[in-house]
């Protein structure tokens, strides 16, 4: 779903699209889910690791604008989990960035070392949280941006996390 907020584009790609892996389908609940933009969402089941991928065609981006690509979600009545930070790591980044932790839950004030990356409720009532920042003037390959994310909790599993998909708006 594409859409422009003061002329910048913006848009929207359903979990099914860059989360869901048919190699690993016992990993992933696939359900349909009214209350979503995509009408499909997904449910992780007991993973540490969760990767988000996709390819973002040229057109879709503004030109010289810089972006924030947000995890839309939400936490099942059965998650028990997701209180310690996630790992974000860009598989496809230079060596001399780092990782950064993103929050499912917001976290104790003492414990939080980023607000940038705590979770914020949504008009839709979905939550977001920001897991990456990037440049449109970066190098595409084949007309295509590639956004390769992995998300990692060492602290227990993602069990619960329902993801409607990932959201690209200009910072």
């Amino acid at each position: 779903m594409l859409n422009e907020v003061n002329q910048k584009k913006q848009f929207m790609i359903s979990a099914k699209d860059v989360v869901y892996d048919s190699s690993n389908v016992k990993h992933f609940h696939v359900k349909p889910f009214a209350e979503s933009r995509s009408q499909e969402v997904i449910e992780v089941l007991q993973q540490h690791v969760v990767r988000i991928s996709c390819k973002i065609r040229s057109e879709m981006l503004s030109q010289d604008t810089k972006y924030s690509c947000y995890l839309v979600f939400k936490l099942s009545e059965k998650c028990r989990g997701l209180h310690c930070p996630v790992k974000v790591r860009h598989l496809r980044r230079r060596k001399n960035k780092e990782d950064k932790n993103i929050y499912f839950r917001s976290p104790n004030p003492w414990n939080l070392h980023d607000f940038n990356h705590i979770p914020e409720q949504r008009e839709d009532g979905w939550m977001e949280v920001n897991v990456w920042n990037f440049s449109s003037n970066h190098k595409l390959q084949n007309d295509y941006f590639w956004v390769n994310l992995k998300l990692i909790s060492y602290e227990g599993t993602m069990a619960g996390l329902i993801v409607c998909g990932v959201e690209f708006r200009p910072m």
